[in-house]
């Protein structure tokens, strides 16, 4: 069990302000507004940002992301920096924020994806999109409801699962409260015994959808574990999964790396897309 001392938990919020901090700059020297919102519930939180490459082209395919802030915190504006890398793919790019805990416990983050995705549709089609070409993804615990709801079948079949620093495994058992691991069952959880059936690695038996984990060498060692556990798992099943462990990246690090149109997670993207799964497994960067 790793339990953080008083610096490391300062460190933790400072390096979580500053992640904050961050993805609004970025997202502002960009300065794209979303060419469609969807409210698809009546919460402020309940939202989705579409935005659309700037020449409309046909048959575009989707990237649809959820935001991280362990349950508890965030929204859109810590995806906006993204939306420029992904219409420069081409593709169209979903941002999707969700009710947060402790006010809403789970499943009611996981209801909220299934209500989100499904109101997509008729806004894709509209403008070029390929509903037959969506990936999913997400950062941190939006990475967690997106391998939630394709794992349980809660959407439909998408072509991948592409996870950033995502907490794969929530069975955390007997810990403090004020850790990261510790909000889980404070926050989150109706019952503590709810996390197995929250927990991604528990439910990869009949999976088919290939994926893709994401994590930095710095990140938090509850995210390394899961993810490590999470890729063998997967393969001892014979399914699809690929991963990267981005050298000297922190738990932050690795989401706002993406603000780089040209990063490789990109590419990863669009070899999905294409229906191209030739990757060494074991590529370390």
């Amino acid at each position: 069990m790793c339990i953080l001392n008083n610096n490391d938990k300062l460190e933790t919020v400072e390096k979580a302000v500053s992640y904050d901090q961050k993805t609004r700059a970025y997202a502002q020297e960009n300065a794209l507004r979303a060419d469609k919102i969807i409210e698809y519930g009546p919460h402020k939180q309940q939202r989705i940002e579409l935005f659309f490459p700037k020449i409309p082209e046909k048959d575009l395919p989707i990237l649809v992301f959820l935001h991280g802030g362990a349950w508890i915190a965030g929204n859109i504006d810590w995806l906006r920096f993204m939306a420029d890398p992904v219409i420069r793919q081409p593709a169209i790019f979903a941002a999707v924020s969700y009710r947060l805990a402790p006010e809403c416990r789970w499943p009611s983050q996981l209801n909220d994806f299934e209500l989100a995705f499904n109101s997509l549709f008729p806004a894709l089609k509209k403008h070029g999109g390929d509903t037959n070409k969506i990936v999913v993804g997400g950062h941190s615990a939006g990475g967690q409801i997106a391998a939630m709801a394709v794992l349980t079948e809660k959407i439909s079949p998408v072509l991948a699962c592409m996870l950033v620093s995502s907490p794969l495994d929530l069975r955390y058992d007997r810990v403090p409260s004020d850790t990261g691991a510790g909000r889980v069952y404070q926050y989150l959880l109706e019952r503590p015994e709810d996390d197995t059936d929250a927990s991604p690695i528990t439910r990869i038996k009949k999976n088919s959808v290939p994926f893709h984990l994401t994590w930095g060498s710095e990140d938090f060692v509850r995210i390394a574990d899961s993810n490590t556990r999470m890729m063998q798992a997967m393969r001892e099943e014979g399914q699809h999964v690929e991963y990267r462990i981005h050298t000297g990246a922190d738990h932050f690090d690795t989401h706002l790396a993406l603000r780089d149109p040209n990063n490789d997670w990109y590419a990863t993207f669009r070899r999905f897309v294409a229906n191209d799964y030739s990757f060494e497994l074991s590529l370390k960067r």
